[in-house]
């Protein structure tokens, strides 16, 4: 079961440079809908709570092709910094009653959908006190969960630090993410996305 309870809100990053790809990211097409609305669509899935976008780099580009809207548009004006400021807005941006956030980015399309529903079972498990993250080899990455309590840590980060340099300390739930660590960084990337997302289409036809 999804996890919808409406304490917990979810972030999308999506503030980045995009220097490999040549172009925003976060505006591709994928499937059908830009890579920015296939993460909404997936933080809807896990939260009940705000969904809030942080944006950055190809601002407005990266709205104008969003058919999906966050309940909150934030733009980073310290995007070109690193990830720690476009996460630390998020963070900001959050509810006082909010017990925690989920975390994810806008580059990581080729996610098993299974993981969704097991990170919300996991962390309603623990009624959203422990952090958990997508199993990226034993170690803690995005997708996230990130309790409440660890956000004054998080507040500290610098540069492009994400949160998994505190989450690889902490006691993390970890979930298995098949495809998580299939991120879009390259032309050659979303094109070997795309045809295997097709070819998987086409099986299921």
């Amino acid at each position: 079961m999804m996890n919808g309870d409406s304490g917990y809100g979810a972030i999308v990053l999506a503030a980045g440079a995009s220097r490999r790809m040549g172009r925003p990211k976060a505006a591709l097409d994928y499937c059908g809908k830009s890579l920015l609305s296939g993460a909404l669509a997936n933080a809807r899935r896990l939260s009940g709570g705000p969904i809030h976008a942080v944006v950055g780099g190809g601002y407005p580009l990266v709205r104008f092709r969003c058919a999906s809207q966050p309940d909150r548009w934030l733009y980073n004006d310290d995007w070109p910094t690193g990830m720690a400021s476009s996460l630390q807005l998020g963070l900001a941006s959050m509810p006082a009653a909010a017990r925690g956030v989920y975390v994810l980015l806008v580059d990581q399309p080729a996610i098993a959908p299974g993981f969704w529903e097991a990170l919300g079972e996991v962390v309603g498990r623990f009624e959203g006190r422990r952090p958990a993250a997508a199993d990226l080899g034993g170690f803690a990455g995005a997708p996230a969960y990130l309790p409440r309590s660890l956000w004054p840590e998080l507040m500290q980060l610098s540069g492009d630090a994400g949160a998994g340099v505190i989450l690889r300390r902490r006691e993390t739930l970890l979930v298995p993410a098949p495809g998580a660590d299939q991120d879009v960084d390259t032309p050659a990337d979303l094109r070997r996305l795309r045809r295997a997302a097709t070819s998987e289409r086409s099986k299921q036809a």
